[in-house]
């Protein structure tokens, strides 16, 4: 029998930064995102290794820690719940 390998995926939120440089007469510009360490750790990232990314912009309920929060996360309306539970994996 073939033993599956589940691949780990983690949902994070990360800043943007622009780096704008030239090189032969051409402009370029250059956008990165930084891994936060503890997701790095828990995907087992190394030097080299590529990463495959789904992103969409960040809203304001993304960058909150709804754990922590109960409270308001209850009175959130059923659209954004939904959201933020399936990024959460609940």
């Amino acid at each position: 029998m073939e033993s599956k390998q589940v691949e780990k995926e983690v949902v994070f939120v990360s800043k943007v930064s622009v780096t704008k440089g030239k090189k032969n007469g051409r402009e370029y510009v250059t956008y990165r995102i930084t891994v936060p360490m503890d997701k790095a750790r828990e995907l087992e990232l190394n030097e080299g290794d590529y990463l495959l990314i789904k992103a969409k912009k960040a809203k304001w309920y993304h960058l909150l820690n709804w754990e922590e929060m109960k409270n308001v996360y209850n009175m959130l309306p059923e659209e954004i719940k939904r959201e933020v539970d399936e990024l959460n994996h609940k």
